[in-house]
This record gives C-alpha cells, sequence and structure tokens, in this order.
C-alpha cells in the first residue's frame, strides 16, 4: 500500500475510532428549542429521486408529520458517492432541521477519497433506520438462473460481464468485488448515481447484472432474477432467494443501511427526540411491512449501537480497500 493511501485509511480509522466512544461521532449542544419542531424538517438522501432510501423516507417522513404536525420533506442531493449529501448535512445549521439519511458510502469515502468534503466528527449519529441486504440480480434476457451459472459465464467470458451498482465505493461496489474475488471471476463495475438508474439499464439491457437492494432486484419479476444476497440469512419476504453463503461464497456477506445524521452541535434533546421517534416508527405495523417490501429491514437503533456498527463496517471496508480493487 502506497504512504498516501495509507495515511487515508489511517485518518478514516482515527476518525470513526474516536467516534465509537461516548459523546459518538460529535458533541452535542446542551440547549434546545423547547418548540423543536416548530419548521420543516428536510431529509437530505444521497440517491436520486425513485430509488428505495427517497421511498423509505417518504413513507417514515408523512408519520413523522403526523406525529409533530409539521411537514417532514425529503430532498436529494445525489452524486460523489453520498459526499455531495454528508458535505451538505455536515455544514447546515445544528437546529434538527436538516438531517442526512446515508448509507455504506459514508464509510468507504474515507478510505477512497484523497481529499473528503467532510468528516464524521461534523455528523452525529441519530438512528440506524434500517439494514438494507444487498444482492445481485440479472436480467432475464441473459438467461441465467442460479449464482453458479453466472459464475460460469463469466469465467467463459472474462472482463465482459458487467454489474451496476448504486455508486463507486458503494456497498454493492463492495459486494460486488468480494463476488470477483470468491469466485475467480472479472466482472466490470458501472456504477450508477442510485440504484433506480442502475435498474433501469439492466432492464434495458445496457449491463447485465445489477449489485443493489435485494427490493430493488425483487422488485421487477419477470425482467429481473434476484440469486443472491449478501446477508447471513435470508430474508423473510424473499425467501427463495439464497444467501452467498448457500450458494458456496461464504466471504460474500456484507450487509448495507439507512443511518440518520445531524450536524454535529445538535442539541442533545433533538437527538434522544428523534431517536425515539425514528426507533417508534420504523417498527409502527402500517410502516414495517411496507420497509419490509422495499428491502429494508427495520432496525431502529439508537446512537451507540450504530457508532460501533460503523466502526466495524470501517475496519472491514479497509481490508478490501487494501486490495486495491475498490476505486472511486
Amino acid at each position: 500500500m502506497n504512504p498516501s493511501r495509507r495515511h487515508t485509511l489511517a485518518t478514516g480509522l482515527g476518525l470513526l475510532g474516536a467516534a465509537a466512544l461516548p459523546p459518538l461521532m460529535a458533541p452535542a449542544s446542551a440547549r434546545a428549542d423547547p418548540a423543536y419542531p416548530n419548521n420543516v424538517v428536510k431529509f437530505i438522501i444521497p440517491t436520486p429521486a425513485g430509488g428505495g432510501h427517497d421511498t423509505m423516507m417518504r413513507v417514515i417522513g408523512q408519520k413523522l408529520t403526523e406525529a409533530w404536525g409539521q411537514p417532514a420533506i425529503v430532498e436529494s442531493k445525489a452524486g460523489a458517492s453520498g459526499a455531495i449529501a454528508a458535505a451538505t448535512v455536515a455544514k447546515a445549521a445544528p437546529d434538527g432541521y436538516t438531517l442526512l439519511v446515508n448509507y455504506s458510502a459514508l464509510i468507504s469515502n474515507l478510505v477512497l477519497q484523497p481529499t473528503q468534503t467532510y468528516k464524521l466528527s461534523e455528523l452525529a449519529p441519530i438512528s440506524m433506520l434500517a439494514l438494507t441486504p444487498i444482492a445481485i440480480g440479472v436480467r432475464e434476457s441473459l438467461n441465467v438462473k442460479t449464482l453458479k451459472q453466472l459464475v460460469d459465464l463469466a469465467k467463459s467470458r472474462p472482463g465482459k460481464i458487467s454489474y451496476g451498482s448504486y455508486g463507486p465505493g458503494s456497498g454493492g461496489n463492495f459486494v460486488g468485488e468480494l463476488l470477483n474475488m470468491a469466485a475467480g471471476i472479472d466482472t466490470v463495475h458501472v456504477p450508477y448515481k442510485g440504484e433506480a438508474p442502475a435498474l433501469q439499464d439492466l432492464m434495458g439491457g445496457q449491463i447485465d447484472t445489477a449489485v443493489v437492494s435485494l427490493g430493488g432486484v425483487s422488485r421487477y419479476p419477470g425482467k429481473i432474477r434476484a440469486l443472491a444476497v449478501a446477508s447471513p440469512t435470508r430474508f423473510p419476504l424473499y425467501p427463495d432467494v439464497p444467501t452467498f453463503a448457500e450458494a458456496g461464497y461464504p466471504e460474500v456477506n456484507m450487509p448495507g443501511f439507512g443511518a440518520l445524521f445531524a450536524p454535529a452541535g445538535t442539541p442533545k434533546a433533538i437527538i434522544d427526540k428523534l431517536t425515539v421517534e425514528m426507533a417508534r416508527i420504523v417498527k409502527l405495523p402500517d410502516v414495517a411491512p411496507k420497509l419490509l417490501e422495499l428491502g429494508f429491514e427495520p432496525a431502529g437503533w439508537g446512537p451507540q449501537k450504530l457508532s460501533a456498527f460503523l466502526a466495524e463496517q470501517l475496519a472491514l471496508t479497509q481490508k478490501l480497500v487494501a486490495t486495491g480493487r475498490i476505486k472511486l
């Protein structure tokens, strides 16, 4: 590993290592507006409208609006593997009205980007909203029915089979490269700004496979076939989709996630209020099934458990990036 990459990895580890213990990623102000919220609450997402995170946050936002009597809206700031959205919230006023929803690229950016536009210390963790099983799907016209058939096809056509993901350095990118290493194949990564355009191109035949959310590749029966999921167990709503381990590749195990953050310095009372509300909403009987249908497994973790999970994810990310297979 070259010295600059080693420095970047160390910087990322230092940022999150310090964040994994109280006071977590960022200090919270002691004082809060007792009337919070008395204005629009904005969720900034790192993916385009129409994708899984957008739909999830619209469902959650509706419930938050009902509970608090203030609008909760979703705004997309896609691009740069989630860095644009993260930087936007990191620089926002710490008043609880501009919040970040982000995924695994929030971590991978720290070890892949030569320069960072945000630091984890600029973000205060609120809640792990949901885990998002990452799956590989193929277009039906490829005439592949199983992961073994896909691997055999890729071995017969090295460098010719493509896989799309929802961005460079994303969880889909990581899972795709884990499969390349585990199966000894050479499929070509095609990054997109979110999973929605990747799935559209998959159905259109511009790419052969997509490594995105399980809900995404399962949303178009007859057009896309889900082959395997990168989680320890099968997903309840899609019991016919095996895990990569069941298909012979136990090394391919890296779930995605959707987590909520506020700008550093947001009052602890606001963080606590949001944490409680998120845990309640994602488990509601009329919300949890909708999230499951989208391919999200409701979590509702608090800041401490979220920070510990992110530390583990950074360690896994460092290991894979060190191989040189992941590039922005």
